[in-house]
């Protein structure tokens, strides 16, 4: 099936990436040489609205386009679906002359000036015309067909070389449709015009033209020499001696005479129009044009000749505009990292100082901590080691836990002093899991350190060590070498440390804890807690350490951490392997 079809442009959403795809609505078939409308409803004749389905590799065009494409019958069509196509958009057709007919409200007989004047200066349409027009006047001429293009708000004839446009007087075939979307008319013929109904011709050569060819056909047929103030006299003579047997050539004389007589130069300009032949505007205009012309032909030639050249020269145009790119690339590169390391290093600065005024708070906090009756034994401790930084274990003997429902409950009740709460138990199970996977949990905010001890008080209170070490003397061996000061195999042993991105530890960490994992040590944290302050200022350290839960802090804690909220925490601990069974999804 052939069909006179629409292409359009639309949005398509895929992926959450939208683009311009082509769509395709169809509005007549070619059947016989003509154009003929659907029978019955185009949605019937074609499902899906009218639509046909177009390919995605089909390009979008830019204007709304009428054209001949051949349509496909789809293997996949599905009547029950609103959304399947019937036809698929095949190749279009050349083969068949597609002319659009645009109604003119003048006529031949009595306006033929003002159509001359239309398409010598631009007519007015009001859609985008995507083939050759056939203008078709009201006493039913044919004019035609006319190659158009848009130039400044009006349609131009495409060839501006053009001199004599014929028009017919024939019987064709014209379909009308109605362009939904714009709710506009459109005439369109697929009829061939024939030669034999040639009635005449309508002159659209431009106003330099006319009066070149006048003159020209002056000089041919009166063996004129020179141009004189009797020019258009001569002009009007010959043109009503009968010499000129070709109306259109009449008409052409006529449109000169009317230039001529509707520019009149004065008897001295006249006297000297001889003399001053070459000054006149036209000539310049006409030997600019040869000119012109001349250097293009020249210009051509030297391009074939020095092609490789031009194109070695090209080549080198776009490696330094390539290399202009990337120094300009590089250099805003250059300018950003000099900015964030100048930011860094101030931030560095500002975190420094911080941590010099709140260590004595912090200090005091991990004494706090402390304060839990001694019920079973007396092994707290708090001491600075060769590490340079705050080491303690976390309390003494607490309540002993056996299931994943009284390790959530008690850690729920104990988020509670701190006005937070866990009640569906998403913290309860990322603790759980970083145990069972012996991974590391980040915590961030003003009070994550905090938030990490009351995490350890509820799991492994006489298991846990606290760690905020100084910025420039931070050791994995010491690190290491503090693991002996757990005392049980058996238990959930925990460590925290608290802003570790501003030590020497910052690119060391990460891998020393996945190295862990591999140890035959038995002593070693079964869950570690690192707290960070600003995520910002640990971007290099966190980016590092991937796929690991972050935890924020104000999630959990609303409240700042005192003494007597200290004090009120409930201290558990959990054995390992009892902790390895809890049931996590249990409720």
């Amino acid at each position: 099936m052939i069909a006179l079809v629409k292409l359009y442009e639309k949005l398509k959403t895929r992926d959450g990436i939208v683009r311009e795809v082509a769509g395709a609505q169809p509005y007549a078939i070619y059947e016989n040489g003509i154009l003929n409308q659907p029978e019955g409803e185009i949605s019937e004749v074609f499902p899906n609205n009218g639509k046909v389905f177009v390919h995605e590799s089909f390009e979008a065009p830019k204007i709304d386009t009428f054209k001949l494409f051949e349509l496909i019958e789809s293997t996949t069509f599905d009547k029950s679906r609103a959304t399947s196509m019937k036809y698929i958009l095949g190749k279009e057709i050349y083969n068949v002359n597609l002319l659009e007919v645009l109604d003119l409200d003048e006529t031949i007989t009595t306006d033929k000036a003002l159509i001359v004047d239309k398409l010598t200066k631009g007519i007015y349409i009001p859609f985008s015309v995507s083939s050759a027009i056939l203008f078709r006047t009201a006493d039913d001429f044919l004019i035609g067909p006319i190659q158009m293009e848009f130039i400044d708000g009006l349609y131009m004839m495409k060839d501006s070389t053009l001199n004599f446009v014929p028009y017919y007087q024939q019987e064709i075939d014209i379909i009308s449709i109605l362009d939904g979307y714009k709710n506009q008319e459109r005439l369109f013929s697929t009829n061939q015009l024939v030669e034999q109904n040639i009635i005449g011709w309508v002159d659209v050569a431009n106003e330099q033209r006319v009066i070149s060819d006048a003159l020209k056909q002056l000089k041919d047929n009166m063996e004129l020499g020179e141009l004189s103030r009797k020019m258009i006299l001569r002009l009007k003579e010959w043109y009503g001696s009968g010499r000129a047997r070709e109306p259109h050539l009449q008409e052409r004389l006529h449109r000169a005479i009317y230039m001529f007589e509707s520019n009149t130069l004065s008897a001295e300009v006249v006297d000297q129009f001889s003399k001053l032949i070459l000054d006149l505007e036209l000539t310049q205009e006409i030997i600019h044009n040869e000119t012109k012309k001349a250097f293009e032909n020249e210009y051509d030639t030297f391009l074939k000749k020095h092609e490789k050249l031009i194109k070695e020269c090209e080549r080198r145009k776009q490696e330094l505009q390539t290399i202009e790119e990337r120094y300009s690339q590089i250099a805003q590169a250059l300018e950003i990292v000099q900015s964030s390391y100048i930011s860094l290093e101030q931030n560095i600065q500002s975190k420094i100082e911080k941590l010099h005024q709140n260590f004595s708070d912090v200090y005091a906090e991990q004494l706090a901590l402390n304060a839990f009756p001694n019920m079973q034994s007396s092994n707290i401790v708090s001491k600075v080691n060769n590490m340079n930084g705050y080491i303690q274990f976390q309390s003494t003997v607490g309540q002993r836990l056996y299931d994943f429902s009284t390790f959530s409950e008690t850690l729920n009740n104990n988020l509670s002093c701190f006005k937070g709460s866990d009640d569906q138990r998403v913290l309860a199970s990322i603790v759980n899991a970083a145990v069972l996977l012996e991974e590391p949990i980040i915590i961030y905010g003003e009070h994550c350190f905090e938030l990490a001890q009351c995490i350890a008080k509820t799991i492994s209170c006489e298991q846990t060590i606290s760690i905020i070490p100084e910025i420039d003397r931070f050791s994995l061996d010491e690190l290491h070498h503090q693991y002996t000061n757990y005392s049980s195999v058996d238990d959930v042993k925990s460590i925290i440390i608290h802003n570790p991105h501003t030590t020497e530890g910052l690119y060391s960490l990460p891998s020393y804890f996945k190295h862990n994992k591999w140890i035959d040590a038995e002593l070693v944290p079964n869950l570690i807690i690192i707290t960070i302050d600003s995520l910002e200022d640990a971007k290099i350290f966190l980016d590092q350490i991937v796929h690991k839960p972050l935890i924020n802090s104000a999630d959990y804690i609303s409240r700042f951490t005192n003494k007597r909220t200290i004090r009120s925490l409930q201290a558990a601990q959990t054995a390992l392997d009892l902790f390895k069974n809890y049931d996590v999804y249990r409720r």
